[in-house]
């Protein structure tokens, strides 16, 4: 037991506070308790729930709840008065536009990502350039709204650049969110679809047909970022600084993400 209260004085001590009351928490050793809420891409849906159980393993008075979605979604939940305290979004846009509305304490860039050109696990099929995804067998193109999601704008971006996005604009099926695009290649709704590779990995009932160029869409970003409704939360605090810790970044690691924020200079 006592073994155990020190080892907890010291993961509080280690995870510095960025606000007065969760100084305070600090200081005085109280173990970690309350509620918080983190609103994520829905790309990240693994990785973000098995890094809330190690945090929750380690903080058992911490209950922390999550929300997925398209980041374009979740930003506007925010802005309409969602009592977030965390928001990790699949693109630097939505960040900035809760920065205008003056709802961000911190920030940092966490993860980047890749697109991939998905099919069905058994279909014949044969896709080896984008160019490829005129012929006519495929009927159906699953992405996300090209308009809004930041899945599906990466997607619209690389299509542009390969001056392929008005032969496929009628091919093209805009989903709520990545997760939806993949579920329509997993389903055969859609004969090929444009997901992160990270969404591919997730799946045994898609295979990648291609990996695109990341030269061919703006850097696919996902900032991390601590709301004002979450500053003075030591839980929300101390949750923010886990999600770019070196046990973090492994899990996100192993779920095919690249992590932008070298280990060595994240804090635990």
């Amino acid at each position: 037991m006592l073994r155990t209260r020190l080892r907890l004085a010291t993961i509080l001590l280690a995870c510095a506070p960025l606000s007065p009351q969760a100084g305070v928490a600090a200081a005085e050793g109280t173990e970690l308790s309350g509620k918080l809420l983190l609103l994520a891409a829905a790309s990240t849906t693994e990785a973000v729930n098995q890094i809330r159980g190690e945090f929750v393993r380690l903080h058992p008075k911490v209950m922390i709840r999550t929300s997925f979605g398209a980041s374009s979604t979740l930003a506007q939940q925010i802005r309409a008065g969602a009592d977030a305290d965390l928001f990790l979004s699949a693109s630097t846009e939505w960040a900035e536009f809760l920065a205008k509305q003056k709802l961000i304490h911190r920030q940092q860039d966490l993860l980047g990502n890749q697109l991939v050109v998905v099919v069905p696990a058994d279909s014949a099929i044969s896709i080896e350039r984008p160019g490829d995804l005129v012929q006519p067998q495929i009927r159906h193109l699953a992405l996300a709204d090209p308009k809004s999601v930041p899945a599906g704008i990466y997607a619209r971006q690389t299509l542009d650049n390969l001056e392929l996005w008005k032969p496929l604009e009628s091919k093209a099926t805009g989903a709520a969110d990545v997760r939806q695009a993949l579920h329509f290649v997993e389903t055969g709704a859609a004969e090929a679809g444009i997901v992160y590779a990270t969404d591919a990995a997730t799946s045994k009932r898609v295979r990648i047909a291609i990996r695109i160029d990341p030269e061919l869409s703006q850097p696919i970003r996902y900032p991390l970022v601590l709301l004002v409704h979450g500053a003075t939360s030591p839980a929300a605090v101390a949750f923010y600084q886990f999600l770019s810790s070196p046990a973090a970044s492994a899990i996100f690691r192993q779920h095919g993400f690249v992590v932008l924020t070298p280990p060595e200079n994240a804090k635990p």
